[in-house]
């Protein structure tokens, strides 16, 4: 959200449309059959870009805090990235994370690695090995690209309508369609007997920044859950047309309760340097 303040059509040197890194998921795959289904994990995923080289954290778990997965449901519950990963070089992936199984899940199996990636494709997936499992990221190239931030997704009139969990979703459709296929980027899901209302209605999102074209539609759905979580018994649709600064909100109702999200546009920064030349 560098940016997001910019005038449209009046933007500071150091800002530009560039190529960026989008990542859809990671799941965990091919488990080490000395390994049993289902297991915990935590620990750290991360991405280094060339921006700044620091980590962008996609993963991160405590061991007090395990996300258990299983063969029928293998992906990792992503927090990040919290900015847009640059794609101008070459990617690092991070892996650091501890798998426990067995009994009682008191065995424990590590997984360290590091990989890069030069992204080249609009939609890929790229596998990373390790003794114990292998992690496959489906990921993609953007480019040129903006960062959009959904900063805020509220009920602001009528009934609570996610006290059984809920997923948002979105998706970027290009103006041109020959520029590839949607691809979902969840950025919260969650199956509740018991969903409260966050502060002030929102939801606490999971993920909040995607990278999307310069030409085309952000679509962010909303979807409740039924009892059993098994069914979708609402279903909240907004559509964007991307911008490149500035915020951008949108209210959609079903059933008498009323759905507001806001999106806040922002180019990227390819060069931290450029930023000092331009006084930040």
């Amino acid at each position: 959200m560098q940016f997001t303040a910019s005038t449209p059509g009046s933007f500071p040197s150091s800002s530009v449309a560039g190529p960026a890194l989008e990542i859809y998921s990671i799941k965990l795959i091919n488990l080490n059959p000395n390994l049993s289904w289902p297991i915990d994990v935590y620990g750290v995923v991360a991405a280094r870009d060339d921006f700044d080289h620091n980590r962008n954290i996609l993963f991160c778990r405590s061991s007090a805090d395990c996300q258990r997965i299983n063969q029928e449901d293998p992906f990792l519950h992503l927090i990040g990235p919290s900015r847009a990963i640059v794609a101008e070089e070459p990617v690092m992936f991070q892996i650091e994370l501890k798998l426990k199984y067995g009994a009682n899940f008191k065995d424990t199996a590590s997984f360290t690695s590091n990989q890069s990636y030069r992204s080249i494709m609009p939609y890929d997936t790229m596998q990373i090995y390790n003794r114990c499992c292998t992690a496959e990221i489906s990921l993609g190239r953007v480019a040129p690209a903006i960062q959009a931030t959904i900063v805020g997704v509220c009920v602001t009139k009528g009934e609570w309508p996610f006290k059984y969990g809920c997923k948002v979703s979105c998706f970027f459709s290009p103006a041109d369609a020959t520029e590839g296929c949607e691809a979902e980027v969840v950025l919260l899901d969650r199956r509740a007997k018991r969903m409260r209302a966050g502060s002030d209605g929102y939801l606490s999102l999971s993920r909040n920044v995607v990278s999307v074209g310069l030409q085309g539609t952000l679509r962010v759905i909303t979807e409740a859950y039924s009892e059993s979580g098994l069914n979708i018994v609402r279903k909240y649709h907004a559509e964007f047309p991307i911008q490149q600064s500035q915020i951008d909100s949108r209210e959609c109702s079903v059933d008498g309760s009323t759905l507001k999200i806001v999106v806040a546009w922002s180019r990227l920064v390819i060069d931290k340097d450029d930023l000092v030349l331009d006084g930040y």
